[in-house]
């Protein structure tokens, strides 16, 4: 039976669930005692962690109150490297449910953060993190760098893995996966779970080489791979968990296993693309690498009077464009929002178009050239300017061109993957869906999609990309921010870019979305996530992992339990 302090957190849920089994939370029956929690501490050999939020330093009634430290964090709040670098820290604030800002009009305290972190430096101690969690049934989280828009590396009354520290890279001129008595003909690096993009890149440019990887320097390599990753080079290479050749990761059970396409093979499957904080923890992956490509841009800025439609009509020709561009292997992130100057408000367009082609940035102005015309003579009060460039290395336009658009906000993301007959078959009804989906809040219609990914042929026959991946062109991104501790702001911003790609979702119902950048709440997250792939992944999360050590949301195999207040219990 639940204590009376559970039952009264439960509320107003049902008699019949408050008999459910819940994870403990400090202060009811079966918590660990301080000696417990001593001695996990001298098996990890010191590495446990007793956290306090970071902003607490900016409030008097919190016993780490220091007003000039609280200057120094409030000014980091928006630095990706300063959460990564924190033990509990996230990007976004609504992670932690705004429960300690760095502002003193704020309130504060530790409610949205885990009680404990084992900061994690080796695999042993990710074991004996996960060992603990289990034997006392314990809420277990995994953080690596905090950058997850989806919220799962945060949560209250845990114990986090902090795999942030487990550091280390090795270069190979070929590959040979433990268990197999082959050799893969390919170069690729081995990085243990604490690195991120920044790192691979730097470490495989000296070899000039580069991985599959995103714009975003800070991000964990462990949440992106397991998401799947998207990539400028993945219309030549595909998605980055395409590119996985072995994993070694600590199960639910402690166990420690190397995962590849000679053992453990449905765990193979399943981290590639099936989601993070669910199977178990990775700690090291080995990816395939690729010589260093050269990269051209062809820069461009589009501006409209919001005063017409002409604009929604102009975007909507672009995109139609896009398989075009697509089977030219060529990329780009754009971005369309609005700006205003006195009464008169403008959209713009803006694109940095990829092309990693020998010929660089001739083939990518010969490509560009006929849509630029097009818009010149059909769109004449369009302005319309571009800059072409070249890079000799994928790393040398990383560090140009590296997406740096600051954290430390309430943020959420809604995204939905379209492809070609969707861009190309009726335009009445696409121009209306992005007028519809970008007027108000913005959004991004990332151009991604190209061979490398649809005639993908993953190591070991498959992964759990989510299968909508294989037709995509186009992943379209929006999102929503609200004001701090104000439920109903939260609700009118995310209520409004839930409607937003409801649109995107009737225009191509049996699609999906990019798990790394979606909608935490996205309806039927199981198929928009992972599609025909989700029984399978749900099958092999059962047959490791039967009493829920792991459970985040939105993740596979998580039916079965529910948040209620700050706990977790079985529905």
């Amino acid at each position: 039976m639940l204590s009376l302090f559970k039952f009264l957190i439960l509320g107003a849920i049902s008699f019949t669930s408050v008999n459910a089994e819940c994870k403990v939370i400090p202060g009811s029956a079966g918590w660990p005692s301080s000696a417990d929690w001593d001695a996990l501490n001298q098996t990890l050999g010191g590495q446990l962690i007793k956290p306090t939020p970071p902003g607490a330093v900016c409030h008097s009634d919190q016993p780490t109150y220091n007003n000039a430290t609280c200057a120094v964090i409030a000014q980091q709040w928006s630095n990706y490297t300063f959460h990564a670098d924190n033990p509990v820290s996230t990007d976004w604030d609504n992670t932690n449910n705004d429960t300690c800002l760095p502002d003193p009009a704020q309130p504060c305290s530790s409610m949205g953060y885990p009680v404990y972190v084992v900061n994690a430096t080796t695999p042993e101690h990710v074991a004996m993190g996960v060992n603990f969690a289990a034997a006392n049934n314990i809420r277990l989280i995994v953080k690596a760098t905090g950058h997850d828009y989806l919220g799962r590396s945060a949560s209250p009354n845990s114990l986090s893995i902090w795999t942030h520290n487990m550091r280390g890279i090795n270069f190979h001129g070929t590959f040979q996966p433990q268990g197999c008595n082959y050799s893969i003909p390919t170069t690729a690096v081995t990085a243990a779970a604490g690195h991120n993009l920044l790192d691979l890149y730097a470490a495989t440019d000296s070899y000039n080489s580069t991985i599959v990887g995103g714009l975003e320097a800070t991000v964990g390599i462990g949440g992106y791979l397991t998401g799947g990753g998207h990539s400028p080079l993945s219309s030549a290479y595909g998605i980055a968990a395409d590119n996985i050749l072995e994993l070694s990761v600590i199960t639910p059970s402690g166990s420690m296993l190397t995962v590849n396409e000679c053992q453990n093979t449905d765990l193979f499957y399943a981290f590639r693309g099936g989601g993070g904080g669910t199977f178990g923890i990775m700690t090291n992956v080995t990816l395939k690498t690729y010589p260093t490509p050269p990269v051209s841009l062809l820069s461009l800025q589009l501006t409209m009077s919001s005063a017409t439609d002409d604009i929604w009509d102009m975007i909507a020709y672009i995109l139609t464009q896009y398989p075009y561009l697509s089977n030219k292997t060529i990329t780009a992130y754009p971005e369309i929002g609005t700006s205003s100057s006195g009464n008169a408000t403008t959209i713009y367009f803006t694109a940095d178009f990829r092309s990693i082609s020998p010929q660089v940035v001739p083939y990518l102005s010969a490509a560009m050239q006929p849509i630029i015309s097009h818009i010149r003579s059909t769109w004449p009060a369009a302005s319309l300017n571009y800059t072409t460039s070249s890079y000799p290395t994928f790393y040398s336009h990383f560090l140009a061109t590296a997406y740096s658009a600051p954290p430390g906000y309430n943020f959420r993301l809604g995204s939905r993957l379209l492809d070609a007959p969707t861009l190309t078959g009726n335009l009445t009804a696409l121009t209306r869906t992005v007028k519809s989906f970008c007027s108000q809040f913005g959004c991004g219609p990332l151009l991604l999609g190209g061979k490398g990914i649809w005639d993908a042929v993953p190591r070991g026959g498959s992964d759990a990309v989510n299968p909508a991946w294989r037709k995509t062109v186009v992943h379209f991104v929006t999102g929503a921010v609200w004001a701090a501790n104000n439920a109903t702001a939260k609700a009118s911003a995310v209520a409004a870019m839930e409607q937003r790609v409801t649109y995107l979702r009737d225009l191509l119902p049996n699609s999906g979305s990019y798990l790394n950048e979606a909608n935490q709440d996205e309806p039927d997250f199981q198929q928009a996530f992972w599609g025909t792939n989700y029984p399978k992944l749900a099958a092999i999360k059962k047959a490791y992992d039967p009493t829920d050590v792991f459970w985040c949301h939105p993740c596979v195999g998580n039916e079965g339990w529910q948040e209620v207040g700050d706990m977790l219990c079985r529905v």
